[in-house]
């Protein structure tokens, strides 16, 4: 088991988004296999299923996602704005979440959000979005930290042209968040772009407020 400093570490590499990826490993089946179980077995309301999972091992699908997640953006020394895409979506493996639209399975009563009707209706739409939401969050956000104490590096993508990476993959519904998660190359710094001559600029976490209740 690891101890408290040990585990503070793997909290603290998470948080930080690998740019870069070393490309000659592969991930191991029974190290996916648990990086599912973070995603399949995780908190959500009523144990519901808001979202599917897709898992991107094959590289030119890789490549072509990452070609499509332009819209990282930040200014240069000359405070002149550079537009380039989100290297993370490079990585060994990408896990892709989708929605999954539960208007048809359950109703407000058995979701517990009100009486009859659909769980997902114009009333309800806003309180819905949030339970799926939120669902994604805690799965992401083991799967982040499990990985990173497994050994591995990751880095989170929200920005990129939506419609186009669903027909890429052939999906239904609205792609939220794409996770990539393996090897760092351990011959660049992290914020190196994996492609590019850019180093993205380091933006320090903003300190968020605690409050201990007496």
């Amino acid at each position: 088991m690891l101890n408290n400093k040990e585990l503070t570490k793997a909290i603290i590499r998470s948080q930080h988004t690998q740019r870069n990826w070393d490309l000659s490993k592969s991930i191991p089946d029974e190290d996916l296999k648990v990086m599912l179980d973070c995603v399949t077995h995780c908190p959500s309301k009523q144990n519901f299923a808001f979202y599917k999972v897709h898992v991107i091992k094959n590289r030119e699908t890789i490549e072509n996602i990452h070609e499509l997640s332009m819209g990282l953006g930040y200014k240069d020394e000359n405070n002149e704005r550079i537009e380039c895409t989100n290297p993370q979506t490079l990585a060994n493996v990408l896990f892709v979440f989708e929605d999954e639209d539960l208007s048809k399975s359950y109703t407000n009563k058995s979701a517990g959000v009100g009486k009859g009707g659909s769980y997902r209706d114009a009333e309800n739409e806003e309180l819905y979005m949030r339970d799926v939401h939120m669902a994604m969050g805690i799965a992401s956000g083991y799967l982040n930290i499990i990985s990173s104490i497994m050994g591995y590096d990751t880095g989170c993508c929200a920005c990129f042209h939506e419609p186009e990476i669903r027909e890429l993959l052939g999906l239904k519904n609205k792609v939220e968040l794409i996770m990539g998660i393996g090897f760092k190359d351990p011959n660049r710094e992290r914020r190196s772009h994996h492609v590019l001559d850019v180093k993205i600029p380091r933006r320090v976490k903003e300190k968020i407020q605690v409050n201990t209740m007496h």
